[in-house]
């Protein structure tokens, strides 16, 4: 009976591994947004496995601590959005969520299978991105030569520098070990080696951040943290010298873009004043960012905070969305949970050390960037978590749950895996469908038949991406009513500057003159280097019989700067210079 049980527990030991590669496997690639959704699926459909698995394999006796409740309530106040409980989001993150609870009560998890497993998602990522530097396989950006299999080459490198720190804190713990036995210690160096420069081209800065503060951490732990108290105050005066002089060569390398984000917090401190306690909601930063840098655009705003404004929904800062979405309430939440991930282990074991340090990582990475808009960070963070949690409370008094208790958790889990299951799968009918009709047909043949996006819609209308396209379609299928609706929900939700277009666009057609004005003016003003609103506004303007206006517009966009000169830029001009030709002159 042992082996039996002690080949599931490998069993679930691999799939948890497994569950590491498929988060950046870029499989299933057949479902439409692939590169944000594949993981998804991979990781919620062996997540539930694991999470079924569970009463074949869990604890004789469960123990819940202080930290168990802590971190089971920050996972659920950081990753799920109440609102949209049946988005495909939210059903991964409820997927995570039973994997969470399902690690932490596993009677034994092999550490090194999942730590093999890590290291062969970081040789698959690493390979994925040589392939596409050397142009062997194309990249899925047309902006971006390399970003594996994501949309954003920010993306790839914060895998890689979380995957890479595991890899070189393995390497820092167990060096001793590796010593005497050549092969492994060549094996982890050539690992290292093969994986650092993909991380350099990326050129991305917070991942660079991340495995800096990953890494330092590790040693502080590992090495520093036993000694005297002068050693570790020199330790920790030393980073604190580092780190600024860090950021600050960081900064260099692009420094419009680090502007950028500058204007995007102080813009959000606004957002902040106006609702301080409770703020927006999940998803609320995103759904009134853009409102925002539009009327702070209307004000005295200097020339070179105009051109750094760009169409962003992301606050490039974990600490300033929450407190944009969750009021200080929550500021003060996210804040704990940071504090608490860089407090050193009680436990000063290889397990504790790395999990903790990928922990700090994503934090770290949180301080520039977005770790809850990428579900392999949130299935990294996930594991993480549990498994650190597994280690360190071992042997360590808890509340006892009885044996009745214990049956009915883990049949409750074994209820919620099918019924997730179940909404998964219809997901992937829903994204897989689109993605085979989108492979086979133009958008002019789609729009032509929006009714077929009708049986979509149920499934996928929380999804953005899903959102925009059918809104396109529906406005070249001139579909009003459904139209006017799924516009409504993206105003609320993620509006855009292209969104304000389509609808100035519509309210043209219609003869409603003033609401186009307004739609095409808060268009510019979200993003003030975009010409085309401000085109449309000159093409409204002469339609109308506002010649001076409709000329001045017309003036300025033929004769400033350009930021990114490509075809629309050159249609427009064209189209510009043929309708005020003879004003112009």
């Amino acid at each position: 009976m042992y082996k039996v049980k002690s080949k599931i527990d490998i069993s679930v030991s691999i799939l948890v591994g497994v569950i590491v590669i498929l988060s950046v496997s870029g499989f299933p690639s057949d479902i439409f947004g692939f590169t944000r959704m594949s993981a998804v699926f991979g990781v919620s459909a062996i997540s539930l496995i694991v999470g079924l698995l569970l009463s074949l394999t869990y604890k004789s006796e469960f123990r819940i601590h202080k930290i168990d409740i802590f971190c089971w309530c920050f996972l659920l106040f950081y990753m799920l959005d109440f609102h949209h409980m049946d988005a495909l989001w939210n059903i991964g993150a409820l997927c995570l969520l039973t994997l969470f609870v399902a690690i932490r009560f596993l009677r034994y998890i092999s550490y090194i299978t999942i730590f093999k497993c890590t290291l062969v998602a970081l040789i698959w990522l690493t390979g994925w991105g040589y392939l596409q530097f050397f142009e062997y396989i194309p990249s899925y950006s047309i902006y971006f030569s390399m970003t594996g299999p994501f949309h954003n080459p920010a993306v790839l490198a914060i895998i890689l520098s979380l995957l890479l720190g595991v890899a070189l804190n393995g390497f820092i713990i167990f060096y001793d070990y590796l010593k005497k036995r050549r092969m492994l210690l060549v094996g982890m160096a050539l690992i290292v080696i093969f994986s650092l420069p993909l991380l350099i081209l990326t050129y991305a800065r917070a991942a660079y951040m991340a495995l800096l503060v990953s890494v330092l951490y590790s040693l502080y732990i590992k090495f520093v943290f036993i000694k005297q108290k002068n050693v570790r105050l020199f330790y920790i005066l030393g980073i604190m010298i580092l780190l600024p002089v860090f950021i600050g060569i960081l900064y260099t390398l692009k420094p419009q873009s680090a502007d950028g984000r500058l204007l995007v917090w102080k813009i959000s401190r606004k957002m902040i004043q106006d609702r301080p306690v409770l703020g927006f909601g999940k998803g609320g930063f995103a759904a009134n960012y853009l409102y925002y840098q539009a009327d702070y655009m209307k004000s005295s705003t200097s020339l070179s905070e105009k051109k750094l404004a760009g169409s962003t929904h992301l606050a490039f800062n974990e600490l300033l969305r929450v407190a944009v979405e969750h009021g200080l309430m929550g500021f003060f939440v996210y804040l704990t949970f940071v504090v608490w991930a860089f407090l050193p282990p009680p436990k000063r074991d290889a397990v504790s050390i790395i999990t903790k340090s990928v922990i700090v990582g994503i934090v770290s990475w949180g301080m520039f960037a977005y770790p809850d808009q990428v579900f392999p960070v949130l299935t990294l963070l996930v594991i993480a978590m549990a498994c650190y949690l597994n280690k360190e409370t071992e042997n360590e008094r808890g509340l006892s749950m009885n044996r009745l208790f214990q049956k009915i958790m883990v049949i409750g889990l074994c209820c919620t895996a099918p019924f997730l299951g179940e909404r998964l799968l219809m997901k992937w009918k829903a994204y897989h469908g689109l993605y085979t009709i989108l492979q086979f047909h133009s958008f002019r043949d789609i729009a032509a038949q929006p009714d077929v996006f009708i049986r979509f819609k149920k499934e996928m209308i929380d999804d953005i991406g899903f959102a925009y396209f059918y809104c396109q379609v529906l406005r070249k299928g001139h579909q009003e009513s459904e139209y006017l609706y799924v516009q409504h929900l993206l105003e609320q939700r993620f509006p855009s500057p292209g969104l304000l277009l389509m609808k100035g666009d519509y309210l043209k057609e219609q003869e409603k003159w003033k609401e186009a004005e307004e739609t095409y003016i808060l268009a510019a003003y979200m993003v003030p280097t975009l010409q085309t609103p401000r085109a449309k506004l000159a093409f409204l303007y002469n339609e109308i019989g506002r010649k001076e206006e409709a000329v001045a517009i017309a003036h300025e966009l033929l004769t400033e700067k350009v930021k990114v000169y490509d075809f629309t830029t050159f249609y427009l001009h064209r189209d510009l210079n043929k309708i005020f030709e003879d004003e112009l002159r």
